[in-house]
């Protein structure tokens, strides 16, 4: 369950760096090298120095010095931070709109559930940062069930009276509006409509466990938090999942620098896992999967075939058949990808994808088409995308998800509100 803390955050200040727009960027993990570079180019205060620098020291450096010297401000009263975002998917425009407060760690009765598995290396850089910087820089995007949408009333009913702190476009052309809503009478009513809710991870795994490991530390150190912007909470960012708004985009998977690789073996070696259906192009292969579920696509470069996989049902109680999967995980399409073919048919398993070298992940399907034809991809496998749901109730039972299961659409950008810790420290 979740109690909901207004804070004082730490903002840019408009007056120092001017366009809010050139110092926030997409989170870390959507960073490249091309795009650090470019955010980097943009702005000398730009929140990469912060969140995508190696050197720790340096990178907090840059945020004490931003602070000290007013680049960011403290507000100075406690707030929640109104937070919408309009896009447009699929030929509409949409609004969703949620908020940003503070959850308690040390809360027993906290309930954040997830439905990835952490990996160690990005485990450790974000720890290594946090330890540096002492601070939330990025939010967790955080889901919540409220089907009567009462907080997203309270929270249209003020967003709809007054101006937006921030407003600006990022580089998808994402409307990012962002509000202060002071401790009052509305604020109290979206804490209490949130109040003894779970809460679920849509993207922010690593900084939420990060955020844990850290509490720990500082409690095993008998280090006292010294306000409420302390390291026994979190930033986080809350939307209603029973929003329509709410979006999972599908991820894809390109498969490279496998060693005697053969279409037409693993077809064969599909089969009897599988109804393999072949198709004689894209349009119909995409056409029937639309909307199908235990169904995945695949196209081989080498030779070249289009084909359309059925799980066979009677695989589902095969205990041979992904072992390490059970319930309702083993109905999920991609954990059929990762655990019943990249990893016992080609090779591809956890160690494999950590390492990086064999799976490019891609969320557009034709970019990946135009891979595997030019042979830049030995084979792509094509996903629909999971659905909020099957998030809801994976993370509901404590089954976990390969990484990239869910791209939800848009990002939450970093550096709009910061956290700073106040820590008292016993030495």
């Amino acid at each position: 369950m979740a109690d909901l803390y207004p804070f004082r955050g730490h903002r840019y200040d408009p007056a120092e760096i001017g366009d809010i727009g050139e110092v926030v960027t997409q989170p870390y993990d959507k960073i490249t090298e091309s795009m650090r570079q470019q955010y980097l180019e943009r702005h000398p205060q730009n929140v990469v120095r912060v969140i995508k620098n190696p050197d720790y020291r340096d990178a907090s450096n840059h945020l004490n010095s931003w602070i000290n010297t007013g680049v960011l401000r403290a507000d100075q009263t406690q707030s929640l931070y109104p937070y919408e975002q309009v896009f447009d998917y699929e030929g509409s425009s949409l609004s969703r709109l949620g908020v940003i407060g503070l959850v308690a760690l040390d809360d027993e009765n906290l309930s954040v559930k997830g439905h990835e598995n952490v990996l160690t290396k990005p485990l450790e850089d974000r720890l290594n940062l946090i330890r540096a910087n002492e601070a939330n820089d990025g939010l967790i995007f955080t889901l919540y069930s409220d089907s009567e949408m009462s907080v997203d009333k309270a929270l249209t009913d003020f967003t709809g009276r007054h101006e937006p702190v921030y407003e600006l476009y990022d580089d998808y052309q994402v409307c990012h509006r962002l509000w202060q809503l002071p401790e009052s009478e509305a604020s109290k009513a979206i804490v209490g409509a949130v109040r003894g809710k779970p809460l679920y991870i849509a993207d922010g795994h690593h900084r939420f466990q990060t955020a844990v490991l850290y509490h720990q530390e500082c409690v095993k150190k008998g280090w006292k938090a010294a306000a409420r912007e302390s390291f026994d909470k979190r930033m986080v960012a809350l939307f209603n999942m029973e929003s329509p708004e709410v979006k999972i985009l599908a991820t894809h998977r390109a498969v490279r620098n496998l060693s005697d690789f053969s279409g037409d073996g693993l077809v064969a070696r599909l089969q009897a896992l599988f109804e393999v259906c072949e198709h004689s192009d894209v349009g119909g292969l995409f056409n029937s999967l639309q909307g199908a579920g235990r169904q995945i696509g695949l196209m081989s470069s080498n030779p070249p075939g289009i084909y359309r996989l059925s799980l066979n049902p009677k695989m589902l109680e095969d205990k041979s058949f992904m072992p390490q999967v059970s319930g309702i995980a083993r109905e999920l399409d991609v954990n059929m990808l990762h655990e019943g073919i990249l990893s016992p048919l080609l090779g591809i398993g956890a160690k494999e994808l950590a390492s990086q070298q064999h799976v490019d992940y891609l969320r557009d399907r034709n970019e990946l088409v135009a891979g595997v034809r030019q042979g830049k991809y030995q084979a792509g496998f094509f996903l629909n995308p999971t659905t909020v749901e099957e998030v809801r109730t994976i993370s509901e039972l404590g089954e976990k998800m390969p990484q990239k299961s869910t791209d939800f659409f848009p990002k939450l950008l970093t550096g709009l509100v910061f956290m700073k810790m106040e820590i008292e420290k016993s030495f």
